[in-house]
Order: structure tokens, then C-alpha cells, then sequence
């Protein structure tokens, strides 16, 4: 008998949705102090930086896999995980994601390396995103 699951669909999103998406999968797997960074628009070679802290190395591991595999499931151009200890980074090229455990967070401070960011409202904008077929997989 065929495999009946479905093959996976390319999520057509804007760079700034994928920022939020990751966003809302890593506060999902208990993300800490979870960021969007807007930069501004022709000054880097990415649009969007997201930063997450995880209580543990472990979880750090988790945080940036939850993303890493959003991106797979849907079709989203990304690169391997990639880091060190304390610190894990998935490039989604025009949205780089970083997951930290807090010691490391503090210690590179990219909060504030890019200063003339926006700093994106989650509260306000994460309930605008339009839903996506895994939600009901990862809520809760």
C-alpha cells in the first residue's frame, strides 16, 4: 500500500514571517527572552536577526532543531545547524536565527550590536500570522 502522507508544501512567506515563525516555534519549545530584530532595509546581507535564550545546552540544541525543522517542512531555504557550545545558529539567509543559553546571550550581546534595529512587537504581531498546516502539531 502507498505511502498516503502528503508530500510537503512550500510555505510562501515574506522574510518577515519567517522571522516571526521561528519566533513562535522557539517560545513553543520554552524559548526565554525571544527577539525579532528588523535591520534596516539594504544595509546587511540578511533582513532579519531572531534570538531566543534556552535554560540549558540542551535546550539551546532543541530551540534551534524546532526551527531547522519548520524549515524543512516547508520547503524554506535554510543551512545545516550550526554552532558551538551555548550558542546554535540556523541562516534561513534573509532570517538568521540564534538560540543561547543565557551565559552565552550575555556574553556576545547581539541585542545590542544592531542599534539601529526595530525590536518587532511580539504580543502584537505573532496572533496576525496566518496559520500554517503543522500548528495544531506543535501547540500547546
Amino acid at each position: 500500500m502507498p505511502d498516503e502522507t502528503p508530500e510537503p508544501r512550500r510555505l510562501n512567506c515574506s522574510s518577515r514571517q519567517l522571522a516571526l515563525y521561528a519566533a513562535a516555534r522557539m517560545l513553543d519549545k520554552g524559548g526565554e527572552d525571544v527577539a525579532v530584530l528588523a535591520l534596516v532595509p539594504g544595509t546587511r546581507i540578511f533582513d532579519y536577526i531572531v534570538l531566543a535564550s534556552g535554560r540549558s545546552e540542551r535546550q539551546t540544541t532543541t530551540l534551534a532543531a524546532e526551527v531547522y525543522h519548520f524549515c524543512k517542512r516547508h520547503q524554506i531555504p535554510h543551512r545545516p545547524v550550526e554552532g558551538a557550545q551555548g550558542w546554535r545558529v540556523v541562516d534561513c539567509f534573509d532570517v538568521v536565527v540564534h538560540a543561547f543559553t543565557e551565559e552565552q546571550r550575555a556574553y556576545y550581546d547581539l541585542d545590542h550590536l544592531w542599534s539601529d534595529a526595530e525590536t518587532l512587537d511580539l504580543a502584537r504581531e505573532l496572533p496576525l500570522l496566518p496559520p500554517v498546516d503543522d500548528d495544531e502539531d506543535t501547540a500547546g
